[in-house]
């Protein structure tokens, strides 16, 4: 057999091998690309009104979707990252996990798509920092942010109705704030009929964020590099959360039996700052309750954010393709459906955020505050690379610690302050 021959037939043999399996344009006249994504809840919700509505706008592109549970999702994508191996062209991300996968290149740069094709004016784009390198303002833009939260100030109307207090509106501050849950805490000793004024947060959402950075705290450096925990502002701000349980007795302690959340959840508690998708946890609850924008502290009102963002893996062969659908989720749904696409959370994109489908959405309650949010307060964010680390295993066990009386404010801020410098050292290192 001839060299060129030879030639040949391994030339077909390659050809052949790459195409098995794919479906492409080569096959089915289409650009196939797959989106891989967590929502398993609302499989069929983005099945039916995203993806078949974006391939009848797109007859050229077929889009293959992938649910996978979050759990599985998370260890999955980060395996990938680390290898460099595919899962899809286009995933979701969560805030918390984005920097790990950013910082290993898995997903390109969308600046020069974005500026392209959309308007930063069309969108709340103070939460695009967190979808930056490194988390930096003006760094590159490796995921297109879809959708956010805020942290809210969630109120049981019913025992403010029975306690006669005012609910919370945006003139509250914390003064204000404490005045009411020493009102709505009952003397009752029966845990049964025990009502707290507030319920706090111990480190697993945005609450004790929020206040601690209202109060004149930082957790971090404004560069995000080290600790801001043994700064006096901070630990002063620590103090007065931890003295809502042990000094004024308006909160209970961390119980581990608990989910977070459960006071509230069950009547217990008048109050509590958490991440606005708690929303979704009171569809069946007994009692009226309403939400509104965390009170103002000495700092003002700073409120911790989160979401999450779409980005294409540097493994796609198909980036032009993938960044149309992207660009369809985050641009034009809303006609239907937006509310569950993102489990409740507000769209980025400022029409569909004000669009009476989001607005008007389940679980109702005042959407609109939350959207003010945006507008008078400072809303920001802690991610970095080694995020879950530092906040699993310093700041969150030790904040328990400290709500418990089990150490003391000075104590746990040093030790949250190490563990910290800990691994954000080691990060840069990396």
């Amino acid at each position: 057999m001839t060299l060129l021959r030879r030639l040949s037939l391994l030339l077909l043999l390659l050809t052949t091998a790459s195409s098995c399996g794919k479906k492409d344009t080569a096959t089915s006249g289409k650009t196939h690309i797959k989106l891989v994504h967590f929502y398993l809840d609302q499989k069929d919700t983005w099945q039916h009104d995203v993806v078949d509505p974006f391939m009848a706008a797109h007859p050229g592109i077929e889009v293959e979707v992938e649910a996978i549970p979050f759990g599985l999702y998370t260890t999955k994508i980060l395996s990938a990252a680390a290898s460099g191996s595919s899962v899809g062209d286009v995933v979701v991300i969560d805030d918390w996990f984005g920097q790990e996968l950013f910082k290993r290149n898995y997903t390109i740069p969308l600046d020069s798509l974005f500026h392209r094709d959309l308007k930063e004016d069309d969108f709340y784009s103070q939460f695009f920092t967190v979808w930056r390198m490194g988390n930096v303002a003006n760094a590159p833009l490796m995921a297109m942010p879809a959708s956010g939260g805020v942290t809210a100030l969630f109120y049981n109307k019913d025992l403010f109705d029975k306690a006669g207090v005012n609910y919370p509106d945006s003139t509250w501050t914390y003064a204000d704030f404490l005045t009411a849950a020493r009102k709505l805490t009952n003397n009752a000793t029966d845990p049964h009929q025990k009502n707290w004024g507030v319920l706090l947060d111990d480190g697993l959402f945005t609450g004790i964020d929020t206040y601690i950075y209202s109060n004149g705290g930082k957790i971090l450096s404004d560069d995000k590099t080290h600790s801001a925990m043994m700064e006096p502002a901070t630990i002063a701000a620590v103090q007065s959360y931890v003295d809502l349980i042990q000094k004024e007795h308006v909160a209970p302690a961390p119980d581990p039996s608990q989910l977070l959340g459960q006071k509230f959840m069950l009547g217990h508690a008048a109050m509590m700052l958490h991440a606005d998708v708690a929303k979704t946890e009171l569809a069946h609850a007994t009692f009226k309750w309403n939400v509104a924008a965390p009170p103002k502290g000495s700092a003002g009102l700073f409120d911790r954010q989160y979401g999450q963002a779409f980005g294409i893996t540097k493994t796609s062969e198909h980036p032009d393709s993938a960044w149309e659908l992207i660009k369809w989720i985050v641009t034009v749904p809303g006609k239907k459906g937006i509310n569950e696409l993102f489990n409740s959370a507000m769209p980025l994109n400022r029409a569909l955020a004000n669009s009476p489908e989001f607005l008007e959405g389940a679980q109702k309650c005042d959407r609109r505050a939350l959207l003010d949010i945006n507008n008078s307060g400072h809303v920001f964010t802690l991610i970095t690379p080694g995020w879950q680390e530092w906040r699993d295993h310093g700041f969150t066990p030790n904040m328990q610690d400290m709500l418990a009386g089990r150490k003391s404010v000075h104590d746990g801020c040093k030790a949250i302050d190490e563990k910290i410098n800990e691994v954000l050292s080691r990060s840069r290192a990396q």
